[in-house]
């Protein structure tokens, strides 16, 4: 073989070679730049992410009291708002926190009818209605009402028959 030929395919190969290594750290580049904007973008969320946990917990913090049932103890309710459901959360406390937080952005100061439960998808869902409540007044004098007994039971009206 000819010099000149031995010349021209040492040059073309260490050509080949070369840009190769050129295509190689162009996209090392290129995906180092997306790894960046990706990250940038993680951060991102993850910060409007835990500003939304912490509004649902400063929400969630304005619930008095809850109740499975249609009463809650030591209150009285003084204006339904409407029912409320929150679905789609990994944990039935994470979706009762949630449903106390829109409860609470619909004005309620309490949860009744509170159910919470588990699908078969693995997600739990929470529903309840959201109530006004006050705390129910004690009464101010320890003496029985008029007409009552010690223990505070109303007495028999005396109608003249006889009681047995």
């Amino acid at each position: 073989m000819d010099d000149s030929v031995v010349v021209v395919l040492v040059a073309a190969a260490a050509g080949i070679v070369g840009l190769v290594l050129a295509v190689r750290l162009w996209q090392r580049w290129r995906w180092s730049a997306h790894l960046s904007r990706r990250r940038r973008e993680l951060r991102k969320q993850q910060r409007a992410i835990d500003a939304r946990q912490q509004e649902i917990e400063r929400l969630a913090g304005r619930i008095v009291s809850t109740s499975s049932t249609t009463t809650i103890a030591g209150f009285e309710i003084v204006r339904q708002i409407e029912a409320v459901f929150a679905d789609g959360h990994p944990s039935q406390s994470k979706a009762v926190e949630a449903l106390k937080a829109l409860a609470a952005e619909k004005g309620a100061n309490a949860l009744t009818n509170l159910r919470s439960e588990r699908l078969p998808s693995g997600k739990c869902v929470a529903q309840g209605d959201a109530v006004v409540v006050r705390p129910v007044a004690e009464r101010r004098d320890s003496s029985p009402a008029e007409g009552a007994d010690e223990t505070g039971a109303a007495a028999p009206a005396d109608d003249g028959r006889p009681t047995f």
